[in-house]
């Protein structure tokens, strides 16, 4: 027996879990992507990846700088038949299928709503008619204004524009619709309608106040117009400022009698109706009458006797009066200093026709 256990543990042993040989018979794969997947040729996209990815895109920069339905309109046709042959030909991996379609559905929106911003109106009536009355006008195509008619017709349209220009007021007299608006101002004046008044006033100026009607009051004052009229008026309709020269007989309320007032009234065109500047009322001066700018004149004695030894003074150059004191302030000071004689020679011929200066008390002749 124990021959036979020397026997059976010196068998050799590397060899027993030594694999078998393969066989030249192909062995069929494991998974699915083996070798036999990769001998089938793959299809490239390399075009269509090309187009989605850089040309198209670009394309829709170009169409949205240049902003022309043409462009617009290429851009959103090549997009959809990109994205339709892409579907159709199973292209990149579904997830790159779905990204570029969102990216190019969005373009394509945005194309075709800049499309129809830009589509031209239906054509009226009225366009029509002004489309068969210029000579050369196709379709309402602009290039027909270059026609050789064209010069014509400018012509004329400028003309007919000088003719629906309103016209400046020739006399203060015709009632503008800025006298007419100042009248109705005046008007609720004497009526003491402060309302009125705030209703007809700038825009501006109410919206700077905090009680518009106040304002007004502080403005008026105790004052009231008692009459007034235009005597002229600056610019014409079409401006937007006018200056009314007005004449009003304002009446303080103080016991004396009214008197006249010049006032330079600004006048205001906001969403083609006219207004009052209230601010411009202020400007007034007072019109002085002839009696009340006449200057008293006093008249001073002359000194009645003097010695003959008195020295006078006259001004040679065309004065007609002799003078006491040498630098009379009646005298310009361009004829200063004065010429001197003795009271003696007052009777003279060269002084006879001099008279007496009261300002310095000359003496008169005895």
């Amino acid at each position: 027996m124990s021959d036979n256990r020397y026997r059976y543990s010196s068998a050799p042993l590397q060899n027993i879990k030594r694999p078998p040989k393969r066989s030249n018979t192909p062995q069929p794969p494991r998974k699915v992507g083996d070798y036999q997947d990769e001998s089938i040729p793959q299809r490239s996209f390399a075009i269509l990846q090309v187009m989605l990815t850089i040309a198209l895109p670009l394309l829709f920069i170009v169409a949205l700088l240049v902003r022309n339905t043409t462009v617009y309109t290429i851009f959103a046709a090549v997009s959809a038949a990109c994205l339709v042959l892409m579907w159709l030909m199973n292209a990149f991996v579904p997830n790159a299928r779905m990204t570029l379609s969102f990216i190019h559905i969005a373009m394509i929106l945005v194309a075709l709503f800049a499309i129809w911003m830009g589509a031209p109106p239906a054509p009226t009536p009225e366009n029509t008619q002004a489309q068969v009355g210029v000579p050369g006008a196709q379709g309402g195509d602009l290039a027909s204004i270059f026609s050789k008619d064209s010069s014509a017709s400018m012509v004329s349209m400028l003309v007919q524009e000088e003719q629906d220009q309103p016209a400046a007021s020739a006399q203060p007299g015709s009632a503008s619709l800025a006298q007419q608006r100042l009248e109705q101002f005046m008007a609720a004046w004497i009526n003491v309608d402060y309302k009125g008044m705030v209703e007809l006033s700038a825009p501006s100026w109410v919206s700077q106040q905090k009680d518009p009607e106040q304002a007004m009051f502080f403005i008026k004052g105790i004052r009231t117009p008692v009459k007034f009229s235009f005597n002229g008026i600056s610019g014409s309709d079409a401006d937007n400022t006018r200056t009314i020269d007005m004449v009003a007989t304002i009446d303080k309320n103080n016991g004396q009698a009214a008197q006249d007032y010049q006032m330079q009234v600004l006048m205001m065109r906001v969403n083609e109706q006219w207004y009052v500047d209230p601010t411009s009322l202020s400007s007034q001066q007072l019109i002085q009458s002839a009696s009340s700018t006449a200057v008293p004149v006093v008249t001073v004695a002359p000194m009645v006797t003097s010695a003959p030894s008195l020295q006078l003074y006259y001004n040679p150059a065309g004065g007609m009066l002799y003078h006491v004191n040498g630098e009379c302030t009646s005298v310009a000071k361009e004829y200063l200093p004065l010429t001197g004689f003795l009271f003696s020679q007052v009777n003279d011929a060269e002084f006879s026709k001099l008279d007496p200066c009261s300002t310095c008390h000359a003496p008169s002749r005895q």
